[in-house]
């Protein structure tokens, strides 16, 4: 980055025009043509300039300063939050000067924030204001930066602007030098974000090589983390015994390191093969625990098996059950624009489980819309047959028709993006 660009950065930071930024200096042609890189402003314009915006042109090393962060990323990457907190407090002591500290700082600030805090607003408007450096940054600096924006898109739910990221990033790998366990965190949020997208031999194929780097490098814990994940694949793939041998794999290192958060995630993967074996008894009793073991984890954590609950408390003809869940959990469902997914299930089943009937109304104005919108074919082929079910009993067989047909094309989409079973 030239010294004009850095001239820039700041004067936008400050909420400066040029013509602010040179009375009195210089003219605004010549600011201009600085911040262009066209010119070099003399020693003593610089300094001028570099007091109006009360920063230091000059830094210190690049690679000490990255150094510094990239042992704050390695403090989360182990989960060792009280440290991670005790190098961010050290980093951010001082207020940055410097424009490779400032973008550094807004960089690993984003990343530490999203792991440690899950501040998702605050993360996006410090990454916006780096935004613009998007396509210049190289080396370890933009591998980081593309790693923030990936991880943002993804606490987002938007997983194909995740997955570009990380890609983006991966190319990164090719061309600079990195530790072996930054190649892994990345192989494995690759991993994880393609199955989300249910692109699932890229998924496979990502996380068995982060799962070979963390068994090198005796990172159990993300060893298990990528089990999980290959379980869930399996289980995708109607290969249960190895979804089931994964998550026993991963069980046992959860219960060396007495992990509850880890144990939760497996229990409720556990219970996810009971659904498949249709033992909804056993599913409800796999979700409890994983409730149990995530109770003192904030709702994001919890929120997907609260569905699986209450999807298991329908089938088993258990509405106050599903009813009691929903109500001590709605409240702060919609609290947060993220979850109006998961808050539209909720409505569903509460009607079902309050009135033992769907709500029609609800469904083709908001739950229905919301999903195709989105083109999340896995729910929409469960909502789709149930409305063409209801039509189908009201002798409206035109529109139970038109849902019927819905549904089959619902299952053709799962199916081309890699989702064998409902």
């Amino acid at each position: 980055m030239h010294l004009g660009e850095k001239i820039r950065y700041f004067r936008k930071v400050k909420k400066l025009s040029q013509q602010e930024l040179a009375a009195g200096i210089c003219s605004i042609p010549y600011l201009s043509k600085i911040e262009n890189g066209v010119t070099q402003p003399s020693h003593e314009i610089q300094q001028h300039l570099a007091a109006r915006l009360e920063i230091r042109l000059d830094s210190m090393n690049e690679d000490t300063m990255i150094r510094n962060y990239v042992e704050l990323f390695f403090s989360l990457y182990q989960r060792d939050y009280e440290i991670a907190e005790q190098k961010f407090q050290t980093l951010t002591a001082t207020h940055s000067q410097s424009i490779d500290e400032e973008i550094l700082h807004k960089i690993f600030k984003s990343i530490y924030l999203l792991l440690a805090k899950d501040a998702i607003q605050e993360v996006q408007l410090l990454l916006d204001e780096v935004a613009y450096l998007d396509g210049v940054m190289n080396g370890e600096k933009a591998f980081y930066y593309l790693l923030a924006r990936g991880q943002l898109s993804f606490y987002l739910n938007d997983f194909e602007d995740a997955f570009q990221y990380f890609l983006k990033a991966e190319k990164q790998l090719e061309e600079n030098r990195f530790q072996e366990w930054e190649k892994g965190y990345l192989f494995y949020v690759i991993g994880v974000t393609a199955n989300h997208l249910y692109k699932n031999i890229a998924a496979l194929e990502y996380i068995k090589e982060a799962l070979k780097i963390f068994e090198k490098n005796y990172f159990f814990k993300r060893c298990a983390d990528c089990r999980i994940v290959l379980a869930i694949i399996n289980l995708r793939f109607k290969n249960i015994d190895e979804s089931s041998n994964q998550l026993l794999l991963a069980e046992t290192i959860a219960n060396t390191f007495d992990d509850e958060v880890l144990k939760g995630i497996i229990y409720h993967n556990l219970g996810s093969i009971a659904t498949h074996k249709g033992d909804a008894e056993k599913a409800i009793e796999l979700f409890s625990q994983s409730m149990n073991a995530k109770e003192k984890e904030p709702l994001s954590a919890k929120i997907m098996t609260i569905h699986a609950l209450v999807k298991e408390y329908n089938k088993t003809n258990q509405p106050e059950k599903g009813l009691e869940l929903i109500d001590s959990w709605l409240e702060q469902v919609q609290a947060d624009p993220l979850n109006r997914g998961y808050e539209l299930h909720f409505l569903y089943f509460k009607h079902l489980f309050k009135f033992g009937e769907i709500n029609t109304d609800f469904m083709i104005s908001e739950l229905i819309p919301y999903f195709e919108q989105r083109n999340e074919w896995v729910h929409l082929a469960d909502y789709y047959p149930i409305l063409g079910k209801y039509f189908e009993n009201q002798q409206k067989y035109k529109q139970a028709s038109h849902y019927y047909f819905l549904a089959f094309e619902a299952l053709k989409n799962m199916h081309q993006v890699g989702v064998t079973y409902l």
